[in-house]
């Protein structure tokens, strides 16, 4: 099957938009994700309920499914192999994830629980923030030691570029971002790993001027840069950007 085929099941489930997570397509429910596509479009994701339905379509479908690595995939992420993949497998998957995602709800309910209220003020003690609930490390484990070097580099590269940023490791996927207030607004920059190396994001960067034609991606908003060595974080024009997503966003918070 394809791209254009898991795009039409993931939509075809009741209440699904597609929208866009670190430059790649996501589709949500109650603005949950429950599936995704790569940037390449070459491999979907099902967010599966984790343990034994996850294994069960695993089993019956090896060359279909396999289980994400690290914890995004003991948490239920699924990769869909399009190429090997069978359509009605794929929706039965698909329909398996959508309601996996109704049943936890919208994530942008305002209600506030007093569990919420007690964590909140625990990892707020003494001015210190609550610990990753993932590290660099843990992030960077799965992948050849090349891309974790390369990815350390481009971490290297934001922390100068960006000052008095604030770094956080994706708690389920490949992604560090670098950001300036809570929430995806904030966002003006960001790492995504992959077996092939990594991506430097850049917020907002379909508005960017953007000489050198550095920018790939075609989301709504974000662009990326790829990098396959080290010498492509010395790329002329490359700082430029994050330096220009970050006046980007000090412009919209003006």
């Amino acid at each position: 099957m394809t791209a254009k085929d898991f795009r039409r099941i993931a939509l075809g489930m009741e209440g699904a938009i597609e929208s866009s997570h670190m430059d790649h397509p996501d589709f949500r429910v109650g603005n949950r994700i429950f599936a995704t596509l790569t940037h390449d479009e070459q491999m979907g994701m099902v967010a599966l309920p984790p343990g034994e339905v996850q294994q069960e379509f695993i089993r019956a479908h090896p060359s279909a499914f396999s289980m994400v690595n690290g914890a995004w995939g003991l948490q239920g992420a699924t990769c869909v192999h399009l190429e090997s993949a069978e359509e009605d497998a794929v929706g039965e998957a698909v329909t398996v994830a959508w309601r996996h995602a109704v049943a936890k709800g919208p994530t942008h309910s305002t209600k506030t629980t007093k569990k919420t209220k007690i964590t909140k003020k625990a990892t707020t003690a003494k001015g210190k923030a609550a610990p990753s609930t993932r590290t660099l490390t843990e992030l960077l484990a799965p992948y050849p030691r090349e891309v974790q070097s390369l990815a350390r580099a481009a971490r290297a590269l934001m922390m100068a570029v960006l000052p008095k940023v604030k770094e956080t490791v994706d708690p389920n996927g490949p992604y560090i971002t670098y950001a300036y207030e809570p929430g995806y607004k904030g966002v003006v920059s960001y790492i995504t790993v992959s077996k092939q190396g990594v991506k430097l994001g850049v917020a907002r960067g379909s508005s960017l001027p953007d000489p050198k034609k550095l920018l790939q991606g075609s989301g709504k908003s974000n662009r990326h840069v790829v990098i396959k060595t080290p010498d492509d974080l010395e790329t002329p024009g490359l700082r430029q950007l994050v330096r220009a997503a970050r006046a980007a966003w000090k412009k919209e918070r003006a």
